[in-house]
């Protein structure tokens, strides 16, 4: 059974990326002039990725396995509500990837149809209510460092990733002064503008969300983090989400076993914003 449900995956990702890709072309998309992740990392530091859905926190799937090597103690705080087979992917991915607690805060989570009508009422009316519990678990946990989609337009213009992302950055903000408030550093998944074009700029949501928020796009990458050895792993996390191969597929998250080292060498670096607390 075990072997079957292996080959159904492998045909998935077959059906949706392979030997169509140019894997030359989108290696040239990485922007080598962005500078290098540098910053302090012990066993005592502490990470928060904060996202709203199940399968996100792939998406900086290198980061957070990076900071686990360094020793880092890593928590993540899922905001929408999952079911029982989501959930199971979810805890699944979060074990790849070294992630040591998992919370659901269970806000709604609104269908793709909600969404491009711009019909997600109840992430709107209760922004204080999300915010207070992203506030919470900070004040919990008392992460150095937290991890969002970006503020702009939340990756590819999704509004759940977008007011998680902008009610996580206003929190950040507000403490600034604050000595009690132990974050430190914001960091924020975005891209280079080619692979931006190439990758989001194609997304339904993508340009009304644009209109919506005023955004010419995706905030400038402060670093870049070379994530080709933590690739593997990366992967193994995001084919635990079995339900989202489509999504993952069209990211490119995933990758077929006969074009690993292609696929690994083309999506080399994940980019980021950083916003720090000085």
């Amino acid at each position: 059974m075990k072997h079957r449900a292996l080959l159904i995956i492998i045909a998935m990702i077959s059906a949706c990326s392979g030997s169509n890709v140019d894997y030359k072309k989108i290696a040239a998309f990485q922007e080598n002039s962005v500078p290098e992740l540098t910053m302090d990392i012990s066993d005592t530091t502490r990470v928060l990725a904060i996202f709203p859905h199940a399968d996100d926190e792939t998406i900086a799937g290198g980061l957070i396995l990076y900071l686990k090597q360094k020793g880092a103690a890593i928590h993540l705080l899922t905001l929408c509500e999952h079911n029982e087979m989501r959930m199971n992917e979810l805890n699944c991915s979060a074990e790849k990837l070294g992630i040591e607690n998992v919370e659901v805060s269970g806000f709604v989570n609104n269908s793709w149809e909600d969404i491009m009508n711009n019909n997600i009422s109840f992430w709107y009316d209760n922004k204080d209510s999300i915010k207070q519990t992203i506030t919470n678990k900070i004040q919990q946990f008392k992460p150095h460092i937290l991890i969002t989609y970006d503020s702009e337009i939340g990756g590819y213009g999704h509004p759940e990733h977008l007011v998680s992302a902008e009610l996580t950055e206003d929190i950040f903000l507000e403490n600034s002064e604050n000595p009690g408030f132990a974050p430190e550093h914001l960091l924020q998944i975005t891209l280079t503008d080619e692979l931006e074009n190439f990758l989001v700029a194609s997304s339904p949501a993508y340009e009304p969300t644009k209109k919506l928020t005023g955004s010419s796009g995706l905030p400038a990458p402060d670093f870049a983090l070379d994530i080709r050895q933590y690739w593997p792993d990366k992967n193994q996390a995001a084919l635990c989400h079995k339900s989202q191969f489509k999504t993952l597929n069209k990211f490119y998250i995933v990758y077929e076993e006969e074009n690993r080292d292609n696929h690994i060498n083309a999506f080399s670096r994940e980019y980021y914003r950083v916003i720090s607390n000085f």
